[in-house]
Order: C-alpha cells, then sequence, then structure tokens
C-alpha cells in the first residue's frame, strides 16, 4: 500500500511540471508588442502621399518650408508659398553681363530667373522642374538702400499675396498680406526660405541652365 501512495504522489508532481513548464507557442507572443520593420512603401503612422512640384495658388494649405529659426514666425501668406520648393545643395548663378539678367540653379531642380527692364526693376520668377512656385517683382536698389520700396509677392498663379519692405534700420522686413495689416518679421527670417530668395540667391558663378 505504502509502494502505491509513492507512486500516485510521483505521478501527481509529475503532470503538475508538465503543466507549468510550457514555453510559448511557436509563432506566439508572450505579451506586449514585438519589435518591427515598417514595410517597404509604408507608414508607421500619419497621412501617406507627397507634396506636389511646385508652388501653391492658396495661402492658407500645405508644409510650411524653409531652413529658419524658431525665432522666424512668418505670416501665413508668406509661410506657405511654394512649400515644396525649397532650395538645397551648391548653387550656380550664370549672369548675362549684358543686360545683368541672371539665372541660379539648385541640384533639387528649383531654379531662380531674373529679368530686369529698362527702369531697372527686377522679375524674379522661382520655379521647380520647370513648375512654378512664385514670383517677385522690386527695385533692388530703392529696397536695400531703404528707401521705402517694396518687394511684391506673387504665388505661382500670379495673384500678388503681399508687399515686403526693410525697416527704416534696415534690420528686419516689414510684411503686408493682401487684405490684412503690416507686421514686423524677426530678423532671423532674413534667411528663412522663401524671403532669403526675394531679391535672389546670387551664388557664385557658374553654368545655369533652367
Amino acid at each position: 500500500m505504502r509502494n502505491l501512495s509513492i507512486l500516485v504522489s510521483a505521478s501527481l508532481v509529475a503532470f503538475a511540471l508538465a503543466c507549468g513548464s510550457g514555453g510559448t507557442p511557436t509563432g506566439g507572443h508572450s505579451g506586449g508588442a514585438t519589435a518591427g520593420t515598417t514595410p517597404t512603401g509604408g507608414h508607421s503612422g500619419g497621412a501617406s502621399g507627397t507634396t506636389p512640384t511646385g508652388g501653391n495658388c492658396g495661402t492658407t494649405t500645405g508644409t510650411g518650408g524653409g531652413n529658419g529659426s524658431a525665432s522666424c514666425s512668418l505670416p501665413d501668406c508668406l509661410k506657405y508659398l511654394g512649400t515644396d520648393c525649397v532650395e538645397t545643395g551648391t548653387c550656380a548663378t550664370e549672369t548675362d553681363l549684358s543686360t545683368n539678367d541672371f539665372n541660379t540653379c539648385y541640384p533639387n531642380g528649383v531654379t531662380e530667373s531674373a529679368v530686369l527692364d529698362t527702369t531697372n526693376v527686377t522679375t524674379l520668377t522661382v520655379k521647380k522642374n520647370g513648375s512654378a512656385c512664385f514670383s517677385t517683382v522690386f527695385e533692388g536698389n530703392d529696397v536695400t538702400n531703404g528707401m521705402g520700396a517694396s518687394i511684391t509677392v506673387k504665388n505661382a498663379c500670379g495673384a500678388t499675396v503681399a508687399t515686403v519692405r526693410y525697416d527704416d534700420t534696415l534690420t528686419y522686413y516689414l510684411v503686408t498680406c493682401t487684405g490684412a495689416q503690416e507686421v514686423a518679421t524677426d530678423p532671423s527670417c532674413l534667411a528663412v526660405y522663401p524671403v532669403s530668395t526675394f531679391m535672389g540667391s546670387h551664388c557664385d558663378e557658374g553654368g545655369c541652365t533652367p
């Protein structure tokens, strides 16, 4: 009888060990999330899609552009201007010495083409891969000499969206969006796209064919 009791006890112990020592089944998880990679072409959150090449005809949609600092807060009429046209890479400017017209090219397909008329007024057109981003019209000397002259800014469809001028100390820009009051921008905005391109980038001379 004692031998039978020992045998039953040993069987119960073996059964308990078998039930408590099992591993995670193949293909399963022992809780929590597993590491992995985002599928090719997929996203791990957010919306998919691409920004169309070229500029915006509106002024309140899109991704803000630029290479600026946190201290620069551009008004919407400039913030969403040609948002896919931020220039990158080393540029080259080719100047026609007989007319002072010039073209500037960037490796990412952005170009600036400036044409001067007989009164020294410049029309600067910015494009990316041939699609219009925005344009500006200005008299360069009057703007930079603090004579109160403005740069007229037009969107990709040719509509005027803003006028921009220097303050009296030539430290920062004063911006008037169409239909709005004039606002002062931080001095750091002078180096922020698209403001930095309003009168042309003027890169080192080199070959450029828009």
